[in-house]
């Protein structure tokens, strides 16, 4: 009880400095920094820079093969090239992109480049891109029986991840799934996944990076990024990681 007490008041009682490169470095390295800070209080070192962070997540071959079962009862074909779409953002509308570019996506790429699409997230983001019309469009839809565990199996099976700044895209990233995330008012040199599987997409106006929840303008970082680009960096990405002769096109 005393040392949790302890550690209560040295951490409410003990304020750390940002460090001056907070804004440059993705914020890994400050929750590092927070920890070492921790480190440096308690013991009189500090040993966690000497580390290179971790940014790998591994899941089992018995839980792939359920997400694989899973899916397939769901009516998935995987024979084709999956993808998932991930069109919502629990904690900041300002960070989706227009879920009617999310429609206009998965249309495409089933289209043209034969996709198995799948549309993925909470029971929040889903109710809130109904609202918008996010899925009229011929995507199939994971609406329930999918908690955290299958969710994340769901992902490590996926040949490419189309997600907003959102959680699922530094979880597949993680997972080393191909992942492409679309950016708007938040930086992404703080908070794109962490990550070398993962790629970003953005046209950033001058009021980007905001950081803000809600657009007080015309939400301009989000609506010059247009379908046809996104589908262009989908279907390069598709093709790198299946071959060009894989692709149904």
């Amino acid at each position: 009880m005393g040392y949790a007490t302890e550690n209560r008041r040295l951490l409410l009682t003990h304020p750390i400095a940002l460090p001056a490169w907070r804004q440059a470095k993705h914020e890994v390295y400050h929750y590092l920094h927070l920890v070492g800070e921790l480190e440096r209080a308690l013991t009189g070192g500090e040993q966690v820079s000497d580390h290179q962070p971790s940014d790998v997540i591994r899941v089992s071959t018995a839980r792939r093969a359920a997400a694989r079962h899973f899916l397939i009862a769901h009516g998935a074909r995987l024979e084709r090239p999956l993808v998932l779409l991930c069109p919502g953002s629990t904690n900041s509308r300002a960070k989706r992109w227009p879920t009617c570019g999310f429609a206009a996506l998965a249309d495409q790429l089933i289209a043209e480049m034969g996709a198995e699409v799948i549309l993925i997230g909470s029971g929040e983001e889903k109710e809130s891109g109904r609202g918008e019309r996010a899925d009229e469009s011929s995507a199939a839809h994971l609406d329930r029986g999918t908690d955290l565990s299958l969710t994340i199996a769901i992902l490590s099976l996926a040949d490419l991840l189309v997600s907003n700044d959102t959680g699922p895209a530094h979880i597949a990233a993680a997972l080393g799934r191909p992942t492409l995330v679309i950016f708007g008012p938040t930086n992404p040199v703080r908070t794109r996944p962490f990550s070398a599987a993962a790629e970003i997409i953005r046209e950033p106006p001058a009021c980007a990076p905001c950081m803000l929840r809600d657009c007080p303008i015309d939400h301009r970082c989000m609506t010059a990024i247009t379908p046809a680009h996104v589908f262009s960096r989908s279907a390069a990405i598709l093709k790198a990681r299946l071959g060009a002769e894989e692709v149904h096109t």
